[in-house]
């Protein structure tokens, strides 16, 4: 369970930071059908870490960083 909370959320996070950090034009981060309804703990952090990368834009401020999301499934 705690690989799933440092790769999802703390991987997302550290992402986010690089990419402003770095002025990274675009990134798109790719998800999974089982963030839409989680009922595991793999889908609530996959839909943490949807919600990180979309709220990356506002994050983002001044910068130029646009941040997406693609869902498959």
């Amino acid at each position: 369970p705690f690989e799933c909370v440092k790769t999802n959320i703390h991987g997302a996070m550290n992402l986010i930071d690089a990419a402003i950090d770095k002025g990274i034009k675009g990134v798109v981060a790719l998800s999974t059908d089982k963030a839409s309804s989680p009922i595991n703990l793999y889908g609530a952090t996959k839909l943490a870490s949807d919600k990180l990368f979309v709220a990356g834009n506002s994050y983002a401020g001044g910068h130029k960083t646009k941040f997406s999301v693609v869902r498959y499934g």
